[in-house]
């Protein structure tokens, strides 16, 4: 058992175990509703509760929030960012259908199409840029 989880040391789960949160649910309640909120996520290399956060945003009181990641490897947190970035692109670059054939590509392919290679690349660089 021990070797088992020994050999797990460092892999990235990618769906979680555990359902996704809205990160604002659990925020304490404030006395305006325009304060800015820090929220700190310990060992969250995937981005299923930040995806979730940022799809659920318009319900409520609109609320400023901060994310501070802490993690062992930036790695996996840089791709989870990257794929965020992709996920909520402006929706006229590339086509929604072409976007998500592009995100299952990355995620399952060991070789890229030009145009996919093209749209990471670029990405890639806004990323590079925003940290």
């Amino acid at each position: 058992m021990a070797a088992e989880l020994e050999a797990a040391a460092g892999t990235v789960c990618w769906w979680g175990l555990s359902p996704a949160l809205d990160l604002r649910l659990h925020l304490p309640p404030e006395p305006e509703p325009a304060a800015e909120a820090s929220v700190l996520l310990v060992g969250a290399a995937e981005g299923r509760h930040l995806l979730l956060t940022a799809a659920r945003a318009r319900r409520g009181a609109p609320r400023s929030i901060t994310l501070f990641v802490a993690e062992q490897s930036p790695e996996p947190v840089a791709r989870q960012l990257l794929f965020l970035l992709l996920a909520l692109e402006c929706p006229e670059r590339p086509r929604p259908a072409a976007r998500a054939a592009a995100i299952l590509e990355l995620l399952g392919s060991g070789s890229l199409r030009a145009r996919t290679a093209e749209l990471l690349r670029g990405a890639a660089g806004r990323l590079r840029r925003w940290v």
